[in-house]
C-alpha cells in the first residue's frame, strides 16, 4: 500500500527485524517470529513482502528467504541470468501457520551482479498503460553491469521515469545492487 499507515508498518518491520537478528540466527525462525508479531499488530488487510538475505562476503555465499517478494536476480559477468531468487513463502502477516524456508546457498562468482528490487520497476506504466516489465529491468541491469551499483540504480530509475513520463513513481521503487569484484 501507500501512505502513512504502510510507511509506519515498514518502519516497525525494520525495527522488528533489527531486534530479531540480534537474538536469533536462523532465517526461518526470524521470519516465523516476525510473522507472528505482524499478525498481532496489524489489521487483516495489511501484510509485508520482503526478501531477507544473509550474505557472507568472504565466502561469497548468499542464503535468503522471500516472503512473497518479487524475484531477485543474479547476473553473471556476461550479463546472463544465472540464478533467480524466487519467493519461498507467503507474505508476512497473512496466516499464523505460514512456514518460511531459506533458499540457497547461492555461490556468487567474480563479476556477478545481484539485483534485488520491489515491483515498482517492472510495474511502472507508460501513459498508454503498457508495463515496463521484468525483461526491461533485466536488460537494463545487463547493459549497465560493468558500472558501479549506484550507476545501475540511476539507470533503472531514469529508464522507468522516462518510460512512465513521471518524475515521481506511482509505486515503491527500491533496489539493492550487489556487485562481486571481477578480480576476486
Amino acid at each position: 500500500g501507500h501512505g502513512f499507515a504502510p510507511a509506519l508498518i515498514m518502519a516497525c518491520t525494520h525495527v522488528l527485524f533489527r531486534s530479531l537478528v540480534e537474538t536469533h540466527d536462523e532465517i526461518e525462525e526470524i521470519l516465523t517470529l516476525a510473522n507472528a508479531v505482524l499478525l498481532r499488530e496489524t489489521d487483516e488487510f495489511r501484510f509485508v513482502t520482503l526478501l531477507f538475505a544473509c550474505l557472507d562476503p568472504d565466502e561469497r555465499v548468499l542464503v535468503y528467504a522471500s516472503a512473497g517478494h518479487p524475484t531477485g536476480y543474479v547476473l553473471d559477468a556476461a550479463g546472463n541470468v544465472r540464478d533467480q531468487l524466487r519467493s519461498t513463502g507467503l507474505p508476512l502477516g497473512v496466516f499464523d501457520d505460514a512456514e518460511y524456508t531459506a533458499a540457497g546457498p547461492v555461490t556468487l562468482q567474480p563479476g556477478d551482479t545481484v539485483l534485488l528490487l520491489t515491483d515498482g520497476f517492472a510495474e511502472a506504466r507508460s501513459p498508454d498503460g503498457a508495463l515496463f516489465g521484468t525483461d526491461r529491468v533485466i536488460e537494463l541491469a545487463r547493459a549497465n553491469r560493468h558500472k558501479r551499483p549506484r550507476r545501475i540504480i540511476r539507470a533503472l530509475s531514469k529508464a522507468t521515469s522516462d518510460f512512465s513520463q513521471r518524475d515521481t513513481p506511482v509505486d515503491d521503487t527500491t533496489v539493492i545492487v550487489i556487485k562481486v569484484d571481477p578480480t576476486d
